[in-house]
């Protein structure tokens, strides 16, 4: 019991950071596009890397947090029916629901290993700051390689269905026991 609750730990507490880590990068990616359009409302010098910039940055963010989000149970659902029900009648219906959730997870995480394997292994590369780059990379002539960004998909999925193993664990002992574990 003691490993399990070690391992329950373990991902809520990086789902929590990485939680937080993603308000810097947001902080960061408003830092850009307000740069980007004073730049070129202002001085009439658009940048050409700027909204790309942001704009992989807020894809990275928009999937690394779901694990974040599944910590705090912040997903949508209908909470008409769900609020008023007891607190061991959720865990059932939570566990009702997490065989549809899981097969959602799974398939994205074979889904999103598979865009960004495909991106890996492109053979269009180039070069960035006079490096090899192999993959693909955007089509603009700053030209960023993509795969890393969907590398962060996978992750953000792993850590997604991490997650829900954790609420899974937690709703299980919350249904036979009726105590939190």
């Amino acid at each position: 019991m003691q490993k399990l609750k070690k391992f329950m730990a373990l991902v809520e507490k990086t789902n929590i950071f990485i939680g937080k880590l993603n308000v810097y990068v947001l902080l960061f990616a408003v830092a850009v596009i307000t740069f980007e359009v004073v730049m070129r409302r202002l001085f009439n010098l658009p940048t050409n890397w700027g909204h790309e910039l942001m704009t992989l940055m807020f894809a990275v963010q928009y999937i690394f947090v779901a694990g974040y989000c599944h910590f705090h149970r912040a997903h949508v659902r209908v909470d008409a029916f769900y609020i008023t029900r007891s607190i061991r009648t959720r865990a059932f219906l939570d566990l009702f629901t997490s065989v549809f959730f899981f097969i959602f997870v799974i398939a994205f995480i074979y889904t999103s290993w598979d865009f960004y394997w495909s991106s890996q292994t492109m053979t269009g590369g180039g070069e960035l700051f006079g490096f090899r780059i192999p993959g693909e990379r955007t089509f603009t002539d700053w030209g960023p390689p993509l795969y890393p960004v969907k590398f962060m998909m996978v992750l953000g999925a792993l850590l997604l269905f991490f997650q829900h193993v954790v609420w899974t664990i937690r709703d299980m002992h919350m249904a036979i026991t009726g105590k939190e574990i």
